[in-house]
């Protein structure tokens, strides 16, 4: 494949050809050694770049996972191809070129009516599912432990969020996904609701049957909205569970950053069916998305829609391959354990030392700090690694030889106390997190509302002005509006100590911690 030219090679144009006559001194401005040029985050980028860790975290293409020529032609051009809407190049918020053609084929490869290319993330596209599908002061039922990204769809919209609680694994203390029963109840208690959203498959991969829901939505001419962030890559193989879109999902929005080869922050909004009208849809969006939509981003979608067009059932056969190799090395070793469930999303290693006195906090910088191997998530007993189409098996490989290590290393610590709990208890955590919570007002109100900071430890009785969301995964233990109770607190001093990280709290210039509340708001 001849490659366009691009910058590289512009310097010496400058120098041989312009400098003279462009500048009178004779030096170009932009020859700044690398050594002088102090921008914190490209530095810091180039520092992650020369560590070359491991990577078991999104993005899916793990910066290796484009085939060599576009890779190439990709990155010899990448400034020439950061442009803005100009004549031939299309329109993301009036598609009719070369984008539109984009997001025709990706539809034909997601098995979709229309699939619009987000550059917001998929957190525009939920916002768009909500404000699409429900108008303001409208009920919407959302599972208690949906992303944060929904608390910001149901405040920008003014809904009413009716919730619905999951299921938790006692023995991993993960959710395991709402039942449609409990959707059913919520309709029956609420039949003015206007959509039911459901998250599937969850960080963990635990994906349930949707069909059931969609039969209890559509039976009410209501839609059922997915978040399918994490799961771009399941329609892929039959040994993963369907997507949603399969099952009469009416709009369903995925990350094709986290697990296919699309670059951060990029994403994709699918409709099937006739309850969604698509101009609504792209009116939406145009109010949620930038008016200068990135171009390298919506290419990357299209890269990543075209290799699973060309080679996806090849790529995610190959990549479950190495996922079961793992787990079979890992599989029975003293005090490792690794999960599955029937019917979840395989790729998704996840894996407990618990049991070794290592909590997931722990295992996660443990794997960092000796090993050079990055994982996505830690929670307070277990670790998830991401593994997709780009990984290689040596790669994979140092993953289990670095938790077999650390395994070895932490039983000749244990002295005969293994099996003995010696943190947090994640099921516990679990259902603290997606407890119900007492309302003050609507998440929109409080939000909108006169704040104050206040000290965690004084904020007992108090209405929360924003959400409070131990992350990664981001799934909140308070929405604005809820009042904060001492069991909230409990939570958070817990997590805290064992390494969260908490968005809606701050540390104030003593060290303590901040809350945001509604001013004068109390129980």
């Amino acid at each position: 494949m001849p490659i366009i030219p691009g910058h590289r090679g512009i310097k010496e144009k400058i120098r041989s050809e312009v400098d003279k006559e462009k500048y009178l001194t004779g030096a170009d401005p932009l020859d700044i050694p690398l050594e002088q040029f102090d921008a914190p985050l490209f530095n810091k980028l180039l520092w992650y770049v020369k560590e070359d860790p491991v990577r078991f975290h999104m993005p899916g293409h793990k910066g290796v996972g484009y085939p060599p020529e576009v890779l190439e032609a990709f990155s010899e051009n990448m400034l020439s191809m950061d442009v803005t809407e100009t004549r031939d190049l299309d329109n993301l918020h009036l598609p009719t070129g070369c984008i539109k053609q984009a997001q025709d084929l990706a539809s034909e490869v997601f098995g979709a009516d229309r699939t619009f290319f987000l550059t917001n993330g998929t957190t525009a596209g939920i916002h768009a599912m909500l404000m699409t599908s429900c108008k303001e002061g409208q009920k919407v039922i959302i599972p208690r432990d949906a992303h944060l990204a929904v608390v910001g769809g149901v405040i920008l919209a003014g809904l009413a969020p009716v919730f619905v609680y999951p299921d938790i694994d006692p023995e991993w203390g993960i959710s395991m996904g709402v039942r449609p029963e409990a959707y059913e109840q919520a309709l029956t208690e609420n039949p003015d609701a206007k959509a039911c959203l459901i998250t599937r498959p969850n960080y963990y991969g635990i994906a349930g049957d949707l069909a059931p829901l969609a039969e209890i939505c559509h039976q009410r001419d209501i839609p059922l909205l997915v978040d399918e962030a994490h799961g771009p890559h399941i329609r892929f193989h039959e040994d993963l569970p369907a997507p949603a879109l399969e099952y009469g999902a009416d709009m369903v929005v995925q990350s094709t950053h986290k697990t296919l080869g699309s670059f951060t922050g990029s994403s994709m909004l699918h409709i099937k069916g006739p309850r969604i009208h698509p101009d609504r849809v792209q009116r939406m969006l145009a109010i949620l998305q930038s008016t200068s939509p990135s171009y390298l981003l919506m290419a990357s979608i299209d890269i990543a829609a075209t290799i699973m067009r060309l080679r996806g059932p090849q790529l995610i056969d190959r990549a479950l391959k190495l996922s079961d190799k793992a787990r079979r090395r890992l599989d029975g070793i003293l005090g490792i354990r690794v999960l599955w469930r029937p019917g979840m999303d395989t790729l998704r290693l996840t894996v407990s030392m618990i049991q070794l006195g290592l909590a997931g906090y722990d295992l996660k910088n443990r794997l960092m700090d000796e090993c050079n191997v990055r994982i996505e998530l830690a929670d307070l007993e277990n670790i998830v690694a991401f593994i997709t189409y780009a990984d290689s098996e040596e790669n994979v490989d140092r993953l289990v030889d670095a938790l077999l290590q650390i395994a070895d290393e932490a039983r000749s610590e244990m002295t005969g106390k293994l099996g003995v709990r010696t943190s947090g208890n994640q099921a516990e955590f679990t259902r603290h997190l997606f407890a119900p919570a007492e309302r003050a007002c609507l998440p929109r109100q409080a939000t909108l509302a006169p704040h104050e900071l206040v000290e965690v430890k004084d904020a007992v009785g108090r209405v929360c002005a924003e959400v409070v969301a131990p992350y990664p995964p981001g799934i909140p233990l308070l929405y604005p509006g809820e009042i904060i109770d001492g069991l909230h607190l409990d939570i958070i001093e817990e997590a805290l100590s064992l390494g969260a990280v908490f968005r809606g709290l701050s540390f104030g210039p003593d060290g303590q911690l901040i809350v945001t509340v509604v001013k004068d708001g109390k129980r």
